[in-house]
């Protein structure tokens, strides 16, 4: 799943979560920015959600391809 407006406090709810139970979470989100996004209450709700977060900030570009139920993870910087 894509995180919401980068990882911001009010992205990715419990309910939300709860509902979806994302494998993955990839956040778009600059480096350094301004605004402390992602949070560290969404982070910490995706880490409860069981989800591994990709941020294009650590990892470069975050490429998921999709296929038979299958999805392939590949980004541009950190392995």
């Amino acid at each position: 799943m894509e995180v919401t407006h980068h990882g911001s406090k009010t992205s990715s709810t419990p309910r939300f979560l709860n509902s979806f139970k994302p494998e993955i979470a990839v956040i778009q989100v600059g480096a350094d920015n301004s605004y402390g996004h992602p949070t560290p209450q969404t982070l910490e709700r995706l880490q409860r959600a069981g989800a591994k977060v990709l941020r294009n900030d650590e990892r470069g570009d975050v490429i998921v391809t999709i296929q038979d139920g299958n999805a392939d993870v590949a980004v541009t910087k950190g392995g």
